[in-house]
């Protein structure tokens, strides 16, 4: 009797990371240099409409987009769903990506991989963790996501090096080593790293220390507000406000991102923060359909919906007659 022959097993890459680390550039990278095989990507909002999906390179990727929710909590049974669909895609991946959303706790979606049932298909080979220099040492004390984050991961990396003096980047190499001895550790700009990181398995930065024992609190009280401008928008006053309202509410809006149009007939910008910075740019490639009007999501805790409009109204171009 021949021995029953199993499907080779879809190698799973599982990129966590806070609002605005730099989750999608590290995705990008990543796709580039594997760009030989067979990719599938699952992308993860914390949001009513996808950002970050438009962002992605797909050219011969599959993209699935799930925005119900946080991924690791709401989203069980969904993910189990997209799962079934990757596995009857019409060329089985020989990688799945899952970009999670910057608030998830990948423990819970580490968790569904140990399943029997789902192992059968899929292995969990890595995850990867991004974080940035800047804000890090800050939203360690506020967002317990941020630590549970850090710890589940195999690979972390300390994108926007650049941001940070070196002795700066240092001491947050050494706070992410306090909750996480075991993991790799990276330093990078602009998510630049290669693929060899995710077979790597040795640490090569710091020397490990003892993780840090500490409570981690309640889950999040974040929410998310999608603002929608049906009128053209001034980019250069919005940068001036976002900029503006991030300094004073820095503490309070943790991630702005959209895509917004300056002219009806024109391309649109990609709205993006990081940290205290904002930037806009334009938007590469054929603007989606599904953004006939100006769409921006604010993510952070006790949003006011009427300051926002206020701030947005000001950037509004107003046609003169």
């Amino acid at each position: 009797m021949s021995e029953l022959q199993f499907p080779k097993k879809i190698n799973v890459y599982l990129l966590t990371g806070f609002l605005g680390a730099g989750k999608t550039t590290v995705l990008n990278c990543l796709l580039e240099a594997k760009k030989q095989e067979e990719n599938i990507i699952i992308e993860n909002e914390f949001g009513k409409v996808s950002i970050d999906a438009h962002l992605v390179k797909k050219e011969f990727c599959p993209v699935f987009e799930m925005n119900n929710g946080c991924i690791c909590c709401s989203l069980d049974n969904e993910l189990v769903d997209v799962l079934a669909d990757v596995l009857n895609a019409e060329a089985r991946p020989d990688n799945l990506f899952i970009e999670a959303s910057g608030v998830a706790d990948p423990g819970g979606i580490a968790a569904l991989f140990r399943n029997q049932e789902v192992a059968s298909f899929f292995r969990l080979e890595k995850v990867l963790c991004v974080v940035d220099p800047s804000v890090l040492e800050d939203w360690i004390v506020e967002i317990p996501e941020v630590s549970r984050q850090l710890a589940a991961a195999d690979l972390i990396i300390i994108n926007k090096k650049s941001l940070v003096s070196p002795s700066y980047l240092s001491k947050v190499a050494q706070l992410v080593r306090h909750i996480n001895s075991f993991a790799e550790i990276l330093l990078t700009d602009h998510g630049k790293i290669s693929d060899a990181v995710l077979s790597n398995n040795k640490s090569q930065w710091y020397p490990a220390k003892p993780i840090l024992q500490q409570e981690i609190g309640s889950p999040h009280p974040l929410k998310s507000l999608l603002l929608e401008v049906e009128h053209p928008i001034d980019r250069e006053m919005l940068l001036n406000q976002l900029t503006l309202t991030l300094f004073l509410s820095y503490h309070q809006l943790y991630r702005v991102k959209g895509l917004i149009w300056e002219s009806e007939n024109d391309s649109p910008y990609v709205v993006q923060t990081h940290g205290r910075q904002v930037h806009i740019t334009r938007f590469e490639g054929e603007p989606p359909l599904s953004y006939s009007k100006s769409q921006l999501i604010f993510i952070g805790k006790e949003l006011e919906r009427k300051s926002l409009d206020r701030m947005i109204k000001r950037s509004i171009i107003v046609k003169k007659s």
